[in-house]
């Protein structure tokens, strides 16, 4: 019986250690998250973006799509903030390709809340791929150096979007 207990403790003493090794692991291999900005795409207005460009200055990048429910109602807060911050603050957005929308479904948003900063249609989602973005609306905050500082994900309130702008121009 004792030989029992004392298997049975060593083999929960193992699982624990493996368990803890298999998690370390797991979180060790997930390098798919992009922490800087550097690419190139075309805007939904026309014309080419790239990234490099603005570099020095602070970025706020926000994923979004027309059908989007918490993505529409943030659009006029992000667009509010861009306004008021266009000379220190880079806004961009990049609009992904959803099965049900279209992209004069993205443009209609984009005048109907008179959104002057640029935006990306993101048709085969590769910038969705590419910053690891899982769910919508998400916005990303770059520091100067292009260096991500905080990826939220889900509605974006004017509370908190004052927050993380102001944590950016630090």
């Amino acid at each position: 019986m004792k030989l029992k207990k004392k298997f049975l403790r060593c083999l929960k003493v193992f699982n624990l250690k493996l368990t803890f090794l298999l998690v370390l692991f797991i979180l060790g291999c997930d390098n798919s998250e992009n922490t800087s900005i550097k690419f190139n795409a075309e805007l939904i207005q026309g014309g080419k973006f790239n990234s490099e460009e603005f570099q020095g200055t602070p970025m706020v990048i926000n994923f979004w799509y027309p059908s989007c429910p918490p993505c529409a109602k943030e659009l006029p807060t992000l667009a509010k903030f861009h306004n008021q911050n266009s000379k220190k603050i880079k806004f961009v957005g990049i609009v992904h390709n959803s099965l049900v929308d279209k992209k004069e479904d993205s443009i209609n948003l984009i005048n109907k809340f008179n959104i002057k900063y640029e935006n990306i249609y993101d048709e085969n989602g590769d910038l969705v791929k590419d910053f690891n973005v899982l769910g919508f609306p998400t916005t990303l905050f770059f520091d100067e150096d292009h260096n991500l500082l905080k990826k939220w994900t889900g509605y974006l309130d004017e509370e908190n979007l004052i927050e993380q702008l102001e944590n950016i121009k630090k």
